[in-house]
């Protein structure tokens, strides 16, 4: 038990750094070139950031029952690992709904581009 969790905590906390990394730094081919992109990124990485931190603590939060071994503390940070995890999901059906509209107000700029292209 010890070692798996010491695998999954440190897996969590290495696939935030790595999130968190894409994030700042950009997936490939994205481009954000107006004012509704630039808008939309700085909503979507600040929105992001929490989640990522969330997914951190929780890999800390398995280190620590890890090392705590079975007790209350070993409960306790299971609970909050549950309770971070299901936060996360929550947070990221808002992230997929904000996309979502940022999508739906992009779609406009697409057709108006696409439009000047073809003449």
């Amino acid at each position: 038990m010890f070692a798996g969790s010491m695998v999954l905590g440190i897996t969590l906390l290495c696939f935030a750094a790595w999130l968190h990394w894409n994030d700042t730094h950009g997936w490939p081919n994205e481009k954000f070139e107006t004012k509704l992109d630039n808008e939309y990124l700085a909503r979507r990485t600040s929105a992001r950031k929490r989640i990522h931190l969330i997914i951190g603590a929780c890999g800390v939060l398995v280190l620590v029952a890890a090392f705590a071994g079975p007790g209350p503390v070993w409960i306790g940070a299971w609970m909050s690992v549950t309770v971070a995890l299901f936060t996360v999901v929550l947070l990221a059906g808002f992230d997929a709904f904000r996309t979502h509209r940022y999508h739906r107000d992009k779609l406009p700029e697409i057709r108006r581009e696409i439009m000047r292209d073809d003449d």
